[in-house]
């Protein structure tokens, strides 16, 4: 049941949102407010919970479960890139798996990057675009953070997978789900200056979100520069990537901190 209200749910927003728009963010009023109401959870729980995970828990348990949470990522990325028939990123993902989840013992220690296996970037927002999926209206989802419509077939694809669904237990979902929370906030806690020093918190977030995802359906290639701006400009939600030729110069991409913010992730 709960597998098929997310497939619903999904299926309701691609048809309501993903008609051509100029404006990138027609539901801004509301994702603000979801984006205050995260930022207050952040700051109140998620926040200081993480910075004393990331005080107190010895360093190898960190990079473990950063590891075991990455080789699930791998997992994934293998999954997308064979949708798009990207043959070899999907060898190096799923090579990494392979390695990392047998020697690695359950993708605890990270073998595949040593061994010169490149970690892929691959997911079932950028497969959407592959087939022409629109991207639809950019979104602020309540304790997850931004996304576009499109976009969110990769959180509704790991849940309909869900590799590790086998395990039965309570006190395993509780800690699983509490260690990946914390491990994706842990990976934000370098950009919170930088975001507290932005006029308009919000817009930079968006910017830097739309402005890598539009970077990364393309494949580092977009036929141009994604235009930022106000209602009535180039419309952006295009039928996603086309073959480009190897001399287009790829968007110039966020900076490393944006990025790690437009990565997607849990909060704010």
């Amino acid at each position: 049941m709960k597998r098929s209200s997310l497939a619903l749910v999904l299926t309701v927003l691609l048809a309501g949102c993903a008609t051509p728009q100029n404006y990138y963010d027609p539901l801004e009023p509301v994702n603000r407010k979801t984006y205050a109401f995260n930022k207050a959870i952040d700051r109140a729980v998620l926040k200081p919970t993480t910075e004393a995970y990331v005080r107190h828990a010895p360093q190898p348990v960190q990079t473990g479960v950063r590891n075991f949470f990455g080789n699930l990522d791998d997992l994934f990325s293998t999954l997308a890139a064979l949708l798009q028939f990207k043959g070899t990123d999907a060898v190096h993902s799923g090579s990494r798996v392979l390695v990392n989840t047998t020697a690695g013992l359950a993708g605890l220690i990270d073998w595949g990057t040593p061994l010169g296996m490149k970690k892929g970037e691959e997911d079932f927002g950028q497969v959407l675009g592959f087939y022409g999926v629109p991207s639809g209206a950019y979104l602020i989802l309540p304790f997850y953070g931004p996304l576009t419509v499109r976009d969110s077939a990769e959180p509704v694809a790991r849940a309909l997978i869900a590799p590790l669904d086998f395990i039965d237990s309570t006190a395993w979902d509780v800690g699983y789900y509490t260690f990946y929370v914390l491990d994706r906030r842990a990976q934000l806690l370098p950009v919170d200056k930088l975001l507290e020093v932005q006029p308009d918190e919000y817009a930079y977030v968006r910017d830097a979100y739309l402005q890598r995802r539009w970077n990364r359906i393309h494949d580092g290639h977009p036929p141009h520069p994604l235009p930022m701006g106000s209602e009535g400009e180039e419309d952006y939600f295009d039928p996603g990537p086309t073959p480009q030729d190897a001399s287009t110069p790829a968007a110039t991409p966020a900076s490393e901190p944006a990025a790690v913010v437009a990565s997607g992730a849990v909060m704010p």
